[in-house]
């Protein structure tokens, strides 16, 4: 188990982050802090930092594809809650983190978010 990469960086409080392409839910969210837990060490989730529409516009392209709709907070919404936004790996990465797990959960789900349509989605069977 290797420790999270951490990176000098912050993003401004008014910042999007990408929380989850597909939908916001309980069990995604928690499955996929389980699985950075034994990965890591820490629960924490992946999302993507960008600082403005444009921004968001890039990753829903090139990184989010694959997703139909995309989960959109910003940075202050998330550290206004009491969480973590840790710059991890290489930029736009970065992982909120969820140390009291359930607790931590609960504090995500219910920040403000807005879900967003992608309109680069590509579904599985148009790629061919």
């Amino acid at each position: 188990m290797s420790p999270f990469r951490i990176r000098d960086d912050r993003l401004a409080d008014d910042a999007l982050v990408v929380v989850r392409g597909g939908t916001l839910d309980r069990d995604g969210v928690r499955a996929d802090a389980l699985a950075a837990h034994a990965r890591f060490g820490e629960y924490g989730i992946s999302v993507f930092g960008a600082e403005d529409e444009v921004a968001v516009d890039v990753l829903a392209r090139d990184r989010l594809a694959q997703f139909e709709s995309l989960v959109l907070m910003t940075a202050g919404a998330i550290r206004g809650a009491g969480l973590e936004l840790r710059p991890t790996f290489r930029r736009p990465h970065y992982t909120i983190m969820l140390p009291d797990l359930e607790r931590d959960v609960a504090l995500l789900l219910g920040c403000e978010n807005v879900q967003k349509t992608n309109p680069h989605h590509v579904r599985p069977e148009d790629e061919r």
